[in-house]
């Protein structure tokens, strides 16, 4: 597998997948919630999942295709570093990143195919931006993405924006909507500005 063909999938269909994975913390009474709401605050709910899963629909719009590519299926996060993504439908596909490996299973031959972060660190600079919203852990997400945070409590949008030229040749950045310490919308731009927007159901009886 060629290495632009690697980085496209990841960006694209695994890590901006995988960050629709909804939080689920403790309840915060939303009473006086709203009055002290910011980044760091968000940061800490995040922080407090220890695994998730979650149910996905996505909808591609590609300058390639003459109509938007949908697709399903399922994501799966367990702290600190481990994240799933199988799309169900329309063909059945595997991405699972455990610390610094990346295992691929699909497409029409069913083939599995493995590599390190470490050996394309352009690729491990967007994985560990995605996964560092995951965990919560603002200090590496502000090292490879300008994050910017609107609205409150109750409807709150989270926006990155890559710092480094080597991540925004993949994407230009990356809007997450939410409500509390979940997580409802992802959306993405890619540099040939083809559009990836996400909508999460969040499976509340497999995580803990």
């Amino acid at each position: 597998m060629r290495l632009n063909r690697v980085a496209v999938r990841l960006s694209v269909a695994f890590c901006l997948g995988l960050a629709a994975i909804p939080p689920v913390a403790a309840a915060q009474e939303a009473t006086g919630a709203t009055s002290h709401w910011n980044l760091p605050e968000l940061m800490r709910e995040l922080a407090r999942v220890k695994s998730a899963s979650a149910q996905f629909t996505e909808r591609k719009t590609m300058h390639m295709l003459n109509a938007p590519l949908a697709t399903s299926g399922m994501l799966v996060y367990v702290a600190p570093d481990r994240m799933e993504k199988v799309t169900l439908t329309p063909m059945h596909e595997r991405f699972v990143l455990e610390r610094n490996r990346v295992t691929i299973t699909g497409g029409p031959n069913n083939l599995t195919q493995t590599f390190l972060l470490t050996n394309y660190p352009e690729i491990g600079g967007l994985v560990e931006g995605i996964r560092a919203t995951l965990a919560g852990d603002l200090p590496t997400l502000k090292r490879f993405y300008a994050v910017g945070l609107g609205g409150d409590w109750v409807h709150w949008q989270l926006l990155l924006q890559p710092k480094a030229a080597e991540l925004a040749h993949f994407v230009k950045w990356i809007r997450i909507r939410g409500s509390g310490d979940r997580i409802d919308e992802v959306e993405s731009e890619g540099s040939s500005g083809d559009l990836t927007e996400m909508s999460v159901d969040e499976d509340v009886s497999n995580a803990r």
